[in-house]
């Protein structure tokens, strides 16, 4: 009877023991984890007028991978994205891809400042200007003035005595040109006003422009 418990007990053991080893072999290979999927949360500015130079700041709900944007420069930390240009003036369309999803954001650009007063910002001629190239200006056909703000309105070039020179005026985006036209070349020796009436595409800012320039004397 005795020699029969101490067998019962040694197989006893024995199973016990296989149990605990096959317990064992199952830590060693643990089932993964399931990828926590990211979404958009917010974005800073999330939309409207932003400067060219101003960065965007996206925030996720986990850390996103896999970042793409349409234009600009990426850094990430954690669960925060921030986007900086600098961006092209006028209306930005950024599109921000990441492995689970894709988010589209609009704003309109303006200059470094923030949004502006209307003001040129540049052209083919400035005001003040001397011994401008006739050639080269007649040679491209056209004179352009840029502004800070998209614009509507009228452009004439005239002379010095005011008498319109023939050039077509044209005013659109964020940009006035001139044209010329076959006969009305510029002429050296000879000073030029362009003069108009410009607003913001939105009608709330206006300004008159009057630039005047000098062509250089014939060599």
């Amino acid at each position: 009877m005795t020699k029969l418990f101490r067998n019962f007990v040694l197989l006893l053991a024995g199973l016990l023991a296989v149990s605990m080893l096959v317990g064992c072999g199952g830590d060693e290979n643990p089932v993964a984890a399931e990828p926590v999927p990211v979404n958009f949360v917010s974005a800073s500015p999330s939309g409207g007028q932003i400067a060219t130079n101003a960065p965007i700041t996206v925030t996720f709900d986990n850390a996103p991978s896999d970042i793409v944007v349409s234009t600009g420069t990426v850094k990430i930390t954690g669960k925060t994205v921030v986007i900086t240009g600098p961006f092209t003036l006028g209306k930005l369309t950024l599109t921000i891809t990441w492995a689970d999803g894709t988010k589209v954001l609009d704003y309109k650009v303006t200059g470094p400042d923030g949004p502006d007063v209307l003001r040129v910002t540049g052209g083919t001629i400035r005001d003040g200007d001397k011994d401008v190239n006739t050639e080269s200006i007649n040679s491209d056909g056209w004179i352009e003035i840029t502004f800070t703000e998209e614009v509507t309105g009228n452009i004439a070039l005239q002379t010095e005595d005011g008498a319109d020179v023939g050039w077509v005026g044209k005013v659109e985006g964020y940009m006035a040109t001139l044209e010329l036209v076959k006969g009305k070349e510029l002429t050296n020796a000879t000073v030029y006003v362009v003069v108009g009436k410009i607003s913001t595409a939105d009608g709330i800012q206006q300004i008159d422009i009057k630039i005047t320039f000098a062509t250089k004397s014939k060599a």
